[in-house]
């Protein structure tokens, strides 16, 4: 038993991140009556656009790329924090504004409309970042493990 607490812990805060977009994805279908499709695809473009915030890599050039990456590593993800959901949210206005020709019709036309936003989402996040594995620098604030009853686990 006391090997399997590791996996109980860190299986439960996979299934809560999981929860929270399951209810993101209950909350549409109870308040707009349809099943969107792109909301998958909304948070990965959202992930995408924090680990831009945080380490921009060479599209950030120049004195202020420098400035910036001298930033605390938190203070980025504090400001990623902020950035990736307003820019979501602004993507998701601008999908619900081209899908309101779909209300009122067969709600057929909703679920396509947001297949082919999911599929047009994810391709543009093939086209700008690649298909390659991703991985960025964790704060120090987070990083390493702590002992919980004798057992070891990730910060984070």
């Amino acid at each position: 038993m006391l090997h399997l607490a590791p996996h109980l812990l860190n299986g439960l805060s996979l299934g809560l991140l999981f929860a929270l977009i399951a209810l993101g994805f209950m909350l549409i279908i109870g308040v707009m009556e349809l099943i969107n499709l792109a909301h998958g695809s909304l948070f990965a473009l959202g992930a995408y656009v924090a680990m831009v915030v945080i380490a921009p890599g060479a599209s950030w050039g120049g004195p202020l790329g420098a400035w910036y990456l001298a930033q605390p590593l938190g203070l980025r993800y504090v400001l990623a924090l902020v950035v990736a959901p307003v820019l979501i949210a602004f993507v998701g206005m601008l999908l619900e504004i081209c899908l309101r020709r779909t209300y009122g019709k067969d709600p057929l036309y909703g679920l396509l409309f947001t297949f082919g936003a999911a599929m047009v989402i994810e391709e543009l996040i093939r086209i700008v970042w690649g298909s390659a594995e991703k991985f960025l620098q964790v704060p120090q604030a987070i990083n390493g493990a702590f002992l919980l009853g004798g057992l070891i686990y990730s910060k984070y």
